[in-house]
C-alpha cells in the first residue's frame, strides 16, 4: 500500500514538472510571436527592412502603449526593448505574467516616434516626420511591399539585409558634404541639416562607394553606385 502511494505520488511530481515545463514554453513561444507581430508591424507600416525599400538610421525611439519609450541603437536593442515591455506587461496581474488565453492584442503595438530617419535604396536620406509621410514611403515601396510574407519568424530572419559600414560621407541638396563616422552621427547630421534648412527641396544622399556588411553571411560588399545599391536591396529575399 505504502509503495502504491509513494508511486503515485512520484507520478503526480512528473505530471506538475511537465506542466510547468509546458507553461514555460508557451510563455517563451507567447513573447516571441509578440515579437515577431511587433516587429513586422513597425516595418511593413512604411515599406522598411529586408522586405521593404528602406532602411532605418539608428537612434529611433521606440513608443510603448502604455506611454513610455525608449531610444535604441540597433534592432537587436529594440528586440530587447520590446521584450522586456512584453514580460512587464503582459499581462494585468503584473510583471512576470503573460497572457495565453486571450492573445496579445489587447496590449497594443508599441510604435517609432517621429520624426524618424531612414536611407532608400536609391541612397537618399528621408527624414518621416509623421504617418502619412509613412504610408507614403510604403505606396512608393509598391503599396504591399511584404508579399507572401507575413510576421512569423520575422524577428529572426526579416530585419535587414545589410548593414553599412561606416564612415559614411553625406551630400546635401546645397552642395555641401559631410562625414558620419557612425549611425549617431549621421542621426545627428541629417538631424542638425533638416533643422537648419526647413525650407530645402530635395534629400541628402550618401556619396558611393559605400561598403555593407550582408547579415545573412558576413560578407563585404562594395557598392559603387546608385544602380548597385538598388539590385543590392531588390534581392533582399
Amino acid at each position: 500500500m505504502r509503495n502504491n502511494i509513494f508511486g503515485a505520488f512520484l507520478l503526480l511530481l512528473a505530471a506538475v514538472g511537465t506542466f510547468v515545463a509546458c507553461h514555460k514554453n508557451d510563455t517563451a513561444q507567447t513573447a516571441e510571436d509578440y515579437l515577431d507581430q511587433v516587429l513586422y508591424s513597425v516595418q511593413e507600416r512604411g515599406g522598411l527592412g529586408k522586405y521593404g525599400c528602406y532602411e532605418l538610421v539608428f537612434p529611433v525611439t521606440v513608443n510603448f502603449p502604455d506611454n513610455s519609450s525608449l531610444e535604441v541603437n540597433s534592432y537587436d536593442e529594440m528586440k530587447d526593448a520590446i521584450r522586456d515591455w512584453f514580460e512587464a506587461n503582459g499581462n494585468p496581474a503584473g510583471p512576470g505574467h503573460h497572457h495565453h488565453h486571450g492573445g496579445t492584442d489587447s496590449l497594443g503595438h508599441p510604435t517609432l516616434a517621429f520624426p524618424f530617419m531612414v536611407i532608400s535604396q536609391d541612397g537618399e536620406l528621408i527624414t518621416v516626420n509623421n504617418e502619412t509621410e509613412l504610408h507614403d514611403l510604403k505606396i512608393a515601396c509598391g503599396g504591399g511591399t511584404f508579399g507572401h510574407h507575413d510576421h512569423h519568424g520575422h524577428g529572426q530572419h526579416g530585419l535587414a539585409c545589410f548593414e553599412i559600414q561606416f564612415p559614411v560621407t553625406i551630400a546635401f541638396p546645397d552642395g555641401t558634404t559631410a562625414d558620419a563616422a557612425d549611425q549617431q552621427a549621421l542621426h545627428t547630421l541629417l538631424h542638425d541639416w533638416k533643422h537648419n534648412h526647413p525650407d530645402q527641396n530635395g534629400h541628402p544622399e550618401i556619396v558611393f562607394p559605400i561598403q555593407v556588411i550582408m547579415k545573412d553571411d558576413g560578407t563585404v560588399v562594395t557598392v559603387n553606385s546608385k544602380a548597385e545599391l538598388h539590385d543590392l536591396k531588390e534581392n533582399c529575399d
